[in-house]
């Protein structure tokens, strides 16, 4: 009996963990990431979904072993300060932090397009707003409600699919060559790893953690059903609108609606879609706050900016990296901020996965080459990614450095 009851407390919390992740994962990685992937790759772009997904892999093995070891907020940054020293940590951190911002920006453009096309900056930053002061007061999407929004999300998933697979497509196709190069399924691949990017709300959580067996199964599950989720998404439309039509798309999934004559669902799926998008946003920020709560404990940013509310979050962390996620969604494209936040979170990960090597030395062999596949693969595929995602993360990687040494007057 005692038996018994342990397995059913063991499956409760594995499924507990799955919505968890998945609450976070289902979004613009989802609905907007395979047209960019199409520019990069065309139809080997579902090559790139491989090369993401097993970097989504190491990258949940080092988070994982990193917030066993060390607890409480930014456990990723805290290994890499301690194994790496301080200006390894600032660079992880300020990737890590300017990459969450654009994810919200992202997010946040994608709601607006998809709920209000003619006003979606501004759309997104009320949305953002409204998360920001959800966040402040506490809310947090768990259990019952997590299964709701990753219900939500499957359906308009669901919906989707079986439209574009329906209808027959509408013969023809624009004029111009998809993308073919040796890099093309990396540089898909960047795109596609935003869609993996929630899994450090269930293996680094900022509160209570689950047991390392429950997290390696909720994990299992999580990345198994995106990978699912976001093959049969990008077949889906490839199969609408053709590779050529997909990879010229601003929002695939608005114009895939229209060439499949299925316009009149466009308000139900594009209102779903938003809403949706909403726990992608908050988890979004929940990791923002979790590292930049640890660079605040170390003196790295202002202490008044530690500063909590009656609910005990840090509200002007929170509305700090809200309204830069504002700024970022009034004037840069949602492709073009995915792109950077893949960039920069790659080259976060890739310090992370060198810190967890460290930290695993001794380990688990198994555990050790995974932390340096993550690097190596972090490297390699961040180095596919837009110049402009590049560059503008070498300007993040240079600056944030700078202003931390600023603010703290600690060069070593």
């Amino acid at each position: 009996m005692t038996q018994q009851v342990e397995s059913s407390g063991r499956s409760t919390a594995v499924g507990g963990g799955v919505a968890l992740a998945l609450s976070g994962m289902l979004g613009i990685g989802v609905l907007l990431g395979p047209a960019p992937a199409a520019a990069a790759a065309g139809p080997w772009s579902l090559l790139g979904l491989p090369i993401a997904l097993v970097t989504a892999i190491c990258v949940a093995s080092a988070t994982a072993h990193q917030s066993n070891s060390y607890g409480g907020p930014g456990p990723a940054y805290a290994c890499v300060r301690e194994r790496m020293g301080l200006l390894a940590a600032r660079v992880a951190a300020s990737a890590f932090l300017a990459g969450q911002v654009a994810a919200m920006a992202a997010v946040a453009r994608v709601l607006g397009d998809l709920f209000l096309p003619s006003a979606a900056p501004q759309v997104a930053a009320v949305a953002i707003l409204l998360v920001v002061l959800s966040a402040t007061t506490g809310l947090r999407i768990r259990g019952g409600a997590a299964w709701l929004w990753t219900a939500l999300s499957l359906l308009v998933v669901g919906l989707v699919v079986a439209t574009c697979f329906a209808i027959a497509p509408v013969g023809g196709q624009p004029a111009g060559q998809v993308a073919d190069s040796a890099v093309g399924p990396f540089g898909a691949a960047g795109v596609l790893f935003v869609a993996f990017l929630g899994i450090e709300r269930l293996t680094a959580p900022d509160g209570r953690r689950l047991p390392p067996r429950v997290v390696k199964r909720a994990a299992v599950i999580s990345l198994s059903v995106v990978t699912a989720v976001l093959a049969l998404m990008m077949l889906a439309l490839a199969h609408q609108l053709g590779w050529a039509r997909l990879a010229l798309s601003p929002a695939p999934l608005r114009d895939v609606l229209t060439a499949a004559a299925a316009a009149d669902m466009r308000p139900l799926v594009s209102a779903g879609a938003a809403v949706a998008l909403l726990p992608v946003l908050l988890g979004a920020l929940e990791s923002w706050r979790s590292t930049a709560v640890a660079l605040n404990r170390d003196g790295e940013l202002p202490r008044a900016l530690g500063r909590t509310g009656s609910a005990g979050t840090p509200y002007l962390l929170d509305l700090l990296g809200g309204v830069a996620a504002v700024l970022v969604a009034q004037w840069v494209s949602p492709v073009a901020a995915m792109s950077f936040a893949a960039c920069a979170l790659l080259l976060h990960y890739a310090l992370a996965s060198a810190g967890a090597r460290l930290l695993l030395a001794d380990g688990p062999a198994w555990a050790t080459r995974l932390a340096c596949l993550g690097m190596g693969l972090s490297v390699v595929v961040a180095m596919s990614m837009p110049i402009g995602a590049m560059l503008s993360t070498a300007v993040v990687v240079v600056l944030g450095p700078l202003v931390a040494g600023g603010v703290s007057r600690r060069w070593k």
